[in-house]
C-alpha cells in the first residue's frame, strides 16, 4: 500500500513553482519522516499527500482516494484544527460526523479529556488554553477518530519534554498496530524513529528511501 506522486507540480498563487514534476512512491503503512530546511516544502508536500492541496499538474494516488483509509492531519499551528469554541464539543466533532452514537461519543470524549488532563476545563474555549494544552487538544481531536493514517506537522513543537515523550510513545504504539505515520520534523532524535525518510531542499527531493540507508550515507548510525 503506497502513496504515489507522479509528475507532480505545485505552486502557490503569486509565487514561483515549489515542486516541478516530482515522482515519489511512499509506503503508506510505515513511519515516514519528511525533513529539510525551513521553506523547503515539507508542509506543502504532506498536504499534497493527504489531499488537502491539489497539484497544478500530475497525479496523486493514495489509499484514501476512495475513502478506504480514514486519515488525520495535525497542522503546525494547533489553532488551525479547531472548529468549535468549546473544548468538549471540539472533541465530539469528528465522531458526530461519523455517526457515532451519543452515548459512545460521551464516553470517548470523557476518556480523552481525562487522558490529556482537560476534563475539568471541558466547558472552556480552546482559545483559553496554553500552547501546550492546545497541542494536546488538537492531537486528542485527531486520535479520537482512530484514523488509519496520521500526518503530523512538527507535533512536538509546543510540548514540554514529558509531553514530547508521551506523544512519541503514543504514536509508536499506533505504528505497531499498523497505523501509517507521516511526521514532519527537523529534530534528529525524531528522524531516527522513522522507517523511511524524505529530504527536501528548495522543493527538490534530495533523498527518498529507508532511514537506515539515509543515516549510513550521512555518516552516522541509525540507533
Amino acid at each position: 500500500m503506497k502513496i504515489e506522486l507522479r509528475e507532480l507540480s505545485f505552486s502557490y498563487p503569486s509565487s514561483k513553482t515549489l515542486f516541478e514534476k516530482i515522482n515519489l512512491s511512499v509506503p503508506a503503512r510505515n513511519w515516514v519522516s519528511i525533513i529539510g530546511d525551513c521553506g523547503s516544502g515539507k508542509s506543502t508536500l504532506a498536504k499534497l499527500m493527504a489531499g488537502l492541496l491539489q497539484p497544478a499538474s500530475g497525479e496523486i494516488i493514495s489509499p484514501w482516494n476512495d475513502r478506504d483509509i480514514p486519515f488525520g492531519y495535525l497542522f503546525q499551528n494547533p489553532e488551525d484544527q479547531f472548529v468549535h469554541f468549546n473544548i468538549e464539543k471540539e472533541l465530539a466533532f469528528s465522531l458526530e460526523n461519523r455517526g457515532v452514537s451519543p452515548a459512545e461519543i460521551a464516553r470517548k470524549v470523557e476518556t480523552a479529556l481525562k487522558e490529556i488532563e482537560l476534563w475539568e476545563r471541558r466547558s472552556d474555549s480552546p482559545n483559553q488554553l496554553s500552547g501546550g494544552e492546545k497541542q494536546r487538544l488538537a492531537l486528542a481531536g485527531m486520535l479520537i477518530a482512530e484514523p488509519g493514517m496520521l500526518f503530523l506537522d512538527e507535533p512536538t513543537a509546543y510540548l514540554d519534554i514529558p509531553g514530547q515523550k508521551k506523544l512519541i510513545e503514543t504514536i509508536g504504539a499506533l505504528r505497531r498496530k499498523g497505523t501509517g505515520i507521516v511526521w514532519i520534523t527537523q529534530e534528529p532524535r525524531e528522524m531516527r524513529l522513522a522507517d523511511y525518510i524524505i529530504r527536501l531542499h528548495d522543493g527538490e527531493v534530495t533523498f527518498a528511501g529507508e532511514s537506515k540507508l539515509f543515516f549510513q550515507e550521512n555518516g552516522f548510525d541509525h540507533a
